[in-house]
């Protein structure tokens, strides 16, 4: 018994430690917009933050200094998940720090900075333990359940996504493996419900409910499904929706990007790639006789169909980070090469974007990285760099269509 806890303790104290290291030494604006619309709840109580921050007058630090119109675009349980954890953490002194961050003060010379980064990630290393744990929980066999966890522990989208730049995405990531778990487990209302939670954090996941929903072969139970699935967005979301300031934000660009691509059809009139692919995606799911060999793929081949036909986030990556695992695992480390070329593409295109994603990071240990030329610049200087990037997106989309192809035939 204590060999095999000795086996998981190791890597998890390791693990843990390379996080607290991260959390405490690494910084990405994006981290400030999040946490500045958090500050209204937690510190100020202001239950609609959208109205409250459009209605702050033009001569007001965070209207000055960050903007209003594309910072605070996230559902309000967002805002009130992580102004809670600010207000349980507010005895740090934590509400002065985020002040002087409105105030427009350079954030590495305000005192304690690397104390306040690891107190603002630190609910985030809580799910994100989480979701080790039920990736372990998902397999039943014992080398499958190490492997699942080591992954996890050890797994470069998370360190970089999560402890690095700090954005909450790890928080939907967990609803969606734990919507996996109960789909494995046949427990259907639970993983819709887990769904829709995720979905009130952050849109994307409502899409992964119509295949839960077809995994019922009774359309009265897909419709009680359906609902329940819909219930925490729409419950968490309604009393905003008669805010235009709620609207405007929560459903700006920024949260349809997967419709930027359109197949002309007419001067007015086109194709949206996505959807289309989607849609028969859907249909594949719900057709019980073209099943794959694992459901579960099906979330594994949404993810690489909104990959690749949309210009994504570096952060948004960890969202198929925890099906990639999965689906290396059940399929017995086979086609390894795409995956491995998936994420060098990716960690390519990280490279591609500002300064602040890469080297820019670890500004917190020597300030003079935030001003570091970066490797786009270099890059744009020795080639076409939107040219490029576009030769490798066509290769993962390549690539993605292979998987989705391998990964949803029917097995014999």
């Amino acid at each position: 018994m204590f060999k095999k806890s000795k086996k998981f303790l190791i890597p998890l104290l390791i693990g843990i430690i390379i996080r607290i290291f991260l959390m405490t030494f690494t910084y990405h604006p994006d981290f400030a917009g999040q946490n500045l619309s958090a500050y209204f709840w937690g510190f100020k109580n202001v239950t609609n933050v959208y109205e409250h921050i459009q209605s702050l007058p033009p001569t007001d630090p965070l209207v000055k200094n960050f903007g209003v119109d594309d910072i605070f675009i996230y559902p309000p349980l967002t805002y009130f998940t992580l102004g809670t954890f600010q207000k349980v953490f507010a005895f740090t002194g934590l509400g002065h720090f985020l002040e002087d961050i409105m105030a427009g003060i350079n954030i590495y010379k305000i005192t304690g900075l690397t104390f306040y980064l690891f107190i603002i990630k630190l609910p985030y290393l809580f799910f994100d333990l989480a979701v080790a744990y039920f990736l372990y929980k998902y397999f039943d066999d014992p080398r499958q359940k190490y492997l699942a966890f080591i992954f996890w522990i050890f797994n470069p989208v998370t360190l970089y996504a999560t402890f690095c730049m700090g954005v909450f995405d790890i928080i939907p990531v967990f609803f969606t493996v734990l919507a996996a778990y109960f789909l494995k487990k046949q427990r259907l209302f639970l993983s819709v419900l887990a769904v829709g939670f995720g979905a009130a954090f952050k849109m994307y996941p409502i899409f992964l409910l119509p295949f839960i929903v077809f995994k019922s072969d009774k359309w009265l139970q897909r419709i009680k499904l359906s609902i329940v699935g819909l219930l925490p967005l729409i419950l968490t979301n309604l009393p905003f929706v008669l805010s235009s300031a709620y609207r405007s934000m929560v459903f700006s660009g920024k949260n349809s990007k997967m419709l930027y691509m359109q197949w002309m059809l007419s001067g007015a009139e086109g194709l949206f790639p996505f959807l289309l692919i989607l849609t028969f995606i859907y249909l594949l799911s719900q057709n019980k006789s073209l099943r794959p060999k694992f459901y579960v793929s099906y979330f594994f081949v949404f993810f690489l169909l909104l990959f690749s036909v949309t210009h994504f986030h570096p952060q948004w990556f960890i969202w198929i980070s925890p099906f990639l695992i999965i689906e290396i695992i059940n399929y017995k480390f086979k086609e390894a090469w795409a995956y491995l070329a998936l994420m060098l593409i990716y960690i390519f295109i990280i490279f591609t974007f500002e300064n602040s994603l890469s080297v820019g990071l670890f500004a917190p240990l020597n300030p003079d990285l935030a001003s570091f030329v970066g490797t786009q610049s270099i890059l744009t200087k020795a080639t076409d760099i939107n040219q490029l990037k576009s030769y490798f997106r066509s290769i993962f989309a390549g690539i993605s269509v292979y998987l989705a192809f391998t990964h949803l035939k029917k097995s014999a």
